[in-house]
């Protein structure tokens, strides 16, 4: 906007999670509003700001911008501290955990595939520790199947999830202690969840999601589609005793389910299948044609040809002979710049869907 002083923009950009960066602008006020619901979201869990936190992200980006004198000193006053998840080693993931043992924060925050491998880490070297401390986990910027809410609970002892839902560009919503729905900022954020033909979807029925931001007016996002499929919980008042109101489910990206001629398959489906058995480390599935799909697959100890029979049987059930499936074993699957592994990476997914 023209009309705003100089001095109110802040430049940011997206992820990157796409690997083409999208710059933009915050509006320093609505910066602050954005923040207010991040801390409204921390209270829904019991915790509070000045309690001691850490943040665990993986961007370079992020990691950058943390080291800036004022963000270290942002942080330092508010009792954060960040940890990057881009790389995650044995080594580092002790440093961690010791750093967990002597700061005693009374949350955590950050990205679901980097607490599911702190939890990995923690179950498998450091079983029954006490993180009695920790009152909650908050996670974000990713889906959370079910089997990794589960396994970071046990991780940490106690059911102490609470997923937030946002992006860089826009924070939206966060789940209260009922853990039914995600309630949304709607002080600072409209939310739509319209068809294909941009129509607004009834409660329940899942739709393309447009945020408007009502804070930022040297930037503003008008109907912004972030590229992510949710639905609409019906307008009632929350058993929370709270009145604003709820996204029911998330059911993942656009970019990030695969699109058949008759179907689409959502990644919490994929993760189902490739959870029910031991057997590999990290996968991704790739589509950059409608007909062909390419899992590939970082394979452990467990890996066996039982094993790939079995998710190769289950995903072709799926497909229903729409596309065919070639798998691939690799050594490593890099993390993007953005710190958050994508399930499933599709080129056609927008044009098709």
């Amino acid at each position: 906007c023209t009309n705003i002083p100089k001095h109110r923009f802040v430049e940011s950009r997206t992820g990157g999670s796409t690997a083409e960066p999208m710059y933009y602008f915050w509006d320093k006020q609505g910066q602050d509003w954005n923040r207010a619901t991040v801390y409204r979201s921390a209270e829904w869990a019991g915790t509070a700001l000045g309690e001691r936190t850490i943040v665990l992200s993986g961007s370079r980006f992020d990691n950058s911008q943390a080291q800036k004198l004022k963000s270290k000193i942002t942080s330092f006053m508010q009792r954060y501290r960040s940890l990057s998840v881009s790389s995650l080693t044995h080594e580092t993931l002790e440093e961690y955990y010791k750093f967990i043992q002597t700061f005693h924060p009374t949350s955590l925050w950050g990205y679901v595939s980097g607490m599911s491998t702190l939890a990995d880490f923690i179950l498998k070297n450091h079983p029954n520790t006490d993180l009695s401390f920790i009152k909650a986990i908050m996670t974000s910027s990713e889906i959370l199947p079910k089997e990794h809410r589960e396994k970071i609970n046990r991780a940490f002892g106690g059911e102490k999830i609470f997923d937030q839902y946002g992006s860089r560009e826009i924070y939206i919503a966060a789940e209260c202690n009922k853990h039914n729905g995600y309630h949304i900022h709607s002080e600072v954020v409209f939310v739509e969840v319209v068809d294909s033909n941009g129509n607004w979807c009834k409660p329940g029925e899942t739709g393309r999601v447009l945020l408007t931001d009502l804070s930022n007016h040297a930037f503003p996002f008008l109907r912004y589609e972030n590229g992510d499929l949710a639905s609409l919980e019906n307008d009632e008042q929350c058993s929370c005793g709270m009145w604003l109101p709820r996204i029911k489910n998330i059911q993942g990206r656009v970019a990030d389910v695969l699109v058949l001629k008759d179907r689409i398959i959502i990644a919490p489906t994929i993760v189902t299948i490739l959870s029910d058995m031991r057997g590999i480390k990290a996968y991704q599935l790739r589509q950059d044609k409608i007909d062909e799909i390419e899992l590939i697959l970082v394979p452990d100890d467990n890996y066996s040809s039982d094993y790939e029979k079995y998710i190769r049987g289950a995903i072709e059930e799926m497909l229903g002979g729409q596309a065919t499936l070639k798998i691939t074993h690799v050594d490593e699957i890099k993390i993007p710049e953005s710190g958050k592994r994508q399930y499933i990476v599709s080129s056609i997914s927008r044009e098709h869907f």
